[in-house]
């Protein structure tokens, strides 16, 4: 089975402060359970709070950010989008957030250990959260069709240099006028979108492969000191601590 295209789920640890930097799940939903501490979560310039039992689904392309002040201990379900066909567009507003509901934490719990165990549910999205998952209505404004080319271009290209004017030669937009509305319709810049991909991409090979330098070189780093800083800066720990929890 493609280990890209199936769901997977993690108890995710933090005993010290860290502040992620902006960032989004090109492919996947994340669901996640708050189990204990807390954080701030920046979306949309709103900020809101997690508690202990809060559950967050956060969908493809929505850009976010979370600060951690002490600690975080949560649960997390990762859905392909490919189950929702949802396009890149951030689609109503974003984020979802359900404050301390034992009926969505009893299902949430059900979910988690049906894929942990690999057992023939995982290959379903809980009903409960089927509608959390909004299918793409086919409709793009001329600016999304244009980025579109852009983020197609970087998916196939994440693991080289690219630059600002090899992105607006595709696009035949200005250089200053292709960042401001990538920007404006992703949430980050591009170039701050290319290190996320190329973080995310790396975050699936470790699941797979044990090379963190081989890992490093096919996502674009220069060496394994540069893809371990920048994956400690976007994921909060350093690869093989990741790969602890990934692998258990």
């Amino acid at each position: 089975m493609n280990t890209f295209l199936i769901m997977e789920c993690a108890t995710i640890y933090y005993d010290r402060p860290h502040y992620f930097p902006m960032h989004l799940h090109p492919d996947r939903y994340t669901f996640s359970y708050i189990i204990d501490g807390g954080a701030y979560l920046l979306n949309n310039r709103s900020v809101y709070t997690l508690e202990q039992g809060d559950l967050v689904i956060i969908p493809p392309y929505v850009s976010h950010q979370t600060l951690i002040e002490s600690f975080f201990h949560y649960k997390v379900i990762r859905v392909p989008k490919l189950h929702s066909f949802v396009g890149f567009d951030q689609k109503k507003g974003g984020l979802t957030i359900i404050r301390n509901n034992p009926l969505y934490k009893d299902q949430y719990d059900q979910w988690f250990e049906a894929v942990r165990n690999n057992t023939t549910e995982n290959r379903d999205v809980s009903k409960v959260f089927e509608q959390f998952l909004v299918s793409e209505d086919g409709s793009l404004s001329t600016s999304k069709i244009i980025l579109k080319k852009a983020l197609i271009h970087i998916e196939n290209n994440f693991h080289r240099k690219i630059s600002i004017e090899e992105l607006s030669d595709i696009t035949h937009l200005s250089e200053s006028h292709f960042q401001r509305i990538f920007k404006s319709n992703i949430g980050i810049s591009p170039t701050r979108y290319l290190q996320n991909l190329r973080i995310e991409k790396a975050k699936e090979l470790i699941k797979i492969r044990n090379s963190f330098t081989d890992i490093a070189y096919d996502t674009g780093f220069f060496d394994q000191s540069h893809f371990n800083k920048y994956f400690k800066i976007n994921v909060g720990m350093i690869p093989k601590r990741y790969a602890d929890i990934v692998k258990r």
